[in-house]
């Protein structure tokens, strides 16, 4: 009796800090959105933290994170960086609601493409270390969640293309001539190792890449390394949080 008390408690003790950070990280996005002398700042903040408050039961990601991602879709626009934005690993549909909110709405005219098996990860590989196993069938999204979060956001269902399927299934069918930021949050080495090998030509100068799980999954992080030293990529990735990393696809290529 007394450990299943004490069982409880931590619980309530987890879902307690798990509120602390998130609330916290909510109010940090709206204050890092506010700029001085902007007399648009204060709405348009607003606007954004609501987007991400209505997600958070469709999505796994915390609100810096896609705080981010709104603003790097916001950035290709200000730097007209032509193409579609990409997103693999799509679980609810909450990240790409947030990428889908400022991207069909473009005036560059992009269209957002989701790609996930709907079924959960798939079986961890060894390049992935021993903190992956058991992981197999978790993070499993519902696509008519997906569906409903984009119609709370009020996206445009004739901008949204969802590929349903395993990546190796999917992938060879599938071509993007133009990508403006590609957002992969795949979790293993095998994935993430394809989406990058898929995608990575496609993107544009200027365009954004992001890596969700660099910082958690030792497989996500070992793909990229490998294929950023394979290609000659001497480039910083940019931290966000522990987990998220990203760069900007260098110009001169």
């Amino acid at each position: 009796m007394l450990k299943y008390v004490i069982y409880k408690l931590s619980l309530i003790n987890a879902a307690f800090a798990f509120k602390s950070v998130y609330y916290g990280q909510l109010l940090s996005v709206y204050i890092r959105n506010l700029r001085p002398l902007s007399p648009g700042s204060f709405l348009d903040s607003l606007r954004t933290t609501r987007r991400i408050f209505r997600v958070r039961k469709y999505t796994a990601i915390l609100p810096l994170r896609l705080s981010n991602l709104h603003r790097l879709c916001r950035e290709i626009d200000i730097s007209a960086v032509p193409g579609d934005v990409v997103e693999c690993g799509v679980y609810n549909g909450g990240s790409a609601s947030i990428l889908a909110s400022v991207c069909t709405r473009s005036p560059l005219e992009r269209d957002i493409w989701l790609f996930d098996s709907f079924e959960g990860l798939p079986e961890p590989g060894t390049e992935d270390g021993i903190k992956s196993q058991g992981w197999k069938g978790w993070c499993h999204g519902d696509l008519e969640k997906v569906k409903t979060v984009f119609q709370k956001l009020h996206i445009p269902e004739s901008r949204v293309r969802i590929v349903k399927g395993w990546f190796q299934d999917t992938f060879p069918s599938v071509q993007i001539p133009d990508i403006a930021l590609l957002h992969i949050d795949a979790d293993w080495y095998e994935s993430v190792k394809l989406c990058l090998e898929k995608f990575y030509d496609s993107v544009r100068p200027g365009g954004f890449v992001i890596i969700d799980d660099y910082g958690h999954w030792e497989g996500s992080r070992k793909a990229t390394d490998e294929f950023l030293e394979q290609r000659g990529i001497d480039i910083e990735l940019v931290g966000v949080g522990y987990t998220c990393r990203y760069f900007q696809k260098p110009l001169d290529t």
